[in-house]
């Protein structure tokens, strides 16, 4: 399934080539204009839709697509962006040490580093255009009345590091992902962060680009999956893979 999806990423992911996006209903900042080159989000906005564009169609089939795997691709690919847009600011720019910027946690089950920390929760959960805020502001939109319990996600990702339960979304079978959230960043981030990086140059706009991302495919699919298990998929992907490393692996 992976394979075919780099696949069609790969074929997609040109300079010319352009892919039109899916259907979007509603009102958020994905939809804000995006023509508008004074506007300050004008670059993060376009690389978002163009990010939802190119994993729709990448990973639609001849059957449609398979909403819970891209939403918690997504997921898991704008909380990956939160670490590593931390990273790039703090450790790679200013020269900071790792641990001055994040709260190390070494697992004593399977050997990993675990990041976490202040820096880190201002872009996936506590920012103005946050993960969370993206993602929980385009459900409200939607309907969603009472919104899912962050604190308890957070909770559960700190209680299964280095377990087998570690950044599996807490979903019911018939709605878990064709393919869990770590596969997904490690497969797709290397396609879509590059295409990201062209549209922004600074770290602080990359998870705000997948939130956007995340925005067009919430409201895109409005009518086909409800708004609390939507957030809930997104959530329980993007706060555990905010705490890994891929160059640790």
């Amino acid at each position: 399934m992976l394979t075919k999806i780099l696949s069609k990423l790969f074929t997609s992911i040109t300079p010319t080539a352009a892919v039109a996006p899916p259907p979007i209903a509603g009102s958020s900042l994905s939809q804000q204009t995006a023509t508008d080159q004074a506007d300050p989000l004008f670059a993060v906005k376009k690389a978002g839709k163009e990010i939802a564009s190119k994993l729709f169609m990448a990973m639609s089939t001849e059957k449609g697509i398979h909403l819970e795997s891209l939403l918690s691709a997504l997921g898991a690919l704008a909380g990956y962006a939160c670490q590593v847009s931390v990273r790039e600011d703090f450790v790679v720019r200013q020269g900071r040490a790792e641990n001055d910027v994040f709260i190390l946690v070494h697992s004593k089950q399977n050997s990993d580093t675990y990041y976490f920390g202040d820096l880190l929760n201002r872009p996936l959960a506590e920012s103005r255009y946050s993960v969370w805020s993206l993602s929980s502001g385009a459900t409200q939109k939607l309907g969603l009345q009472e919104l899912i319990d962050l604190h308890d996600i957070f909770k559960h990702v700190t209680a299964t590091l280095g377990t087998v339960d570690f950044g599996v979304p807490r979903v019911a079978d018939e709605h878990k992902a064709k393919e869990i959230p770590l596969n997904y960043v490690s497969f797709l981030w290397p396609q879509l962060f590059p295409l990201a990086q062209s549209f922004c140059p600074n770290p602080t706009d990359w998870p705000i680009i997948f939130g956007v991302a995340i925005q067009e495919i919430l409201f895109a699919s409005k009518d086909l999956i409800a708004p609390k298990l939507a957030l809930t998929i997104v959530m329980e992907s993007a706060v555990p893979m905010s705490k890994i490393y891929l160059a640790d692996r």
